[in-house]
């Protein structure tokens, strides 16, 4: 979690040196006092250092190891991404092999959200489709999965994955 702060006031820094800690704190949505704390913590570690603009105003500038720094935590931070994608989809996988084994053999995916996307990837190889009108959908036999919209569907039997997974995993119910 400090990473991603890091990561988020890093950025910033790099988009404009001449950004005052107030500004900083509104564009990564973090506390003035955890703004602070984070840039006194990144100078004291090489990444950053300061300059003064005018008695009143200071200047941030990243380091080349502020630079790589960056580049690291960006790298880590899109791998912790896809590391969730492949948790998220594997998860998503074993709800639609639990519903295959108890003979569902044709599913629809409702929605054109991300999640509907990580739906899409569970299913490889299974039989399939995809629509975004529920109107559309005409076999009554198939499941239907659902991102994260909320739909409630009459005459069709349907699982609202985003609320599947807070169930099963966070104890949360749709």
């Amino acid at each position: 979690m400090a990473d991603e702060k890091e990561l988020r006031i890093i950025e910033e820094i790099a988009k404009q040196s001449k950004v005052t800690q107030r500004e900083l704190s509104r564009k990564t949505n973090l506390s003035l006092g955890a703004v602070n704390l984070i840039i006194k913590r990144l100078i004291g570690r090489g990444l950053v250092k300061t300059g003064g603009l005018n008695a009143k105003k200071i200047e941030y500038i990243l380091t080349p190891k502020g630079f790589s720094e960056k580049a690291k935590k960006s790298y880590q931070y899109i791998q912790k991404t896809i590391d969730l994608v492949k948790l998220v989809r594997e998860e998503i996988a074993k709800i639609i092999q639990e519903e295959y084994n108890r003979g569902q053999k044709k599913f629809v995916i409702l929605g054109r959200d991300d999640l509907a996307d990580i739906i899409e990837l569970a299913l490889k190889g299974f039989d399939y489709m995809r629509v975004e009108d529920p109107g559309k959908i005409e076999d009554r036999s198939a499941l239907i999965l659902i991102g994260k919209e909320k739909i409630k569907l009459d005459g069709f039997r349907s699982i609202n994955i985003a609320d599947k997974l807070g169930e099963l995993y966070w104890g949360i119910g749709g």
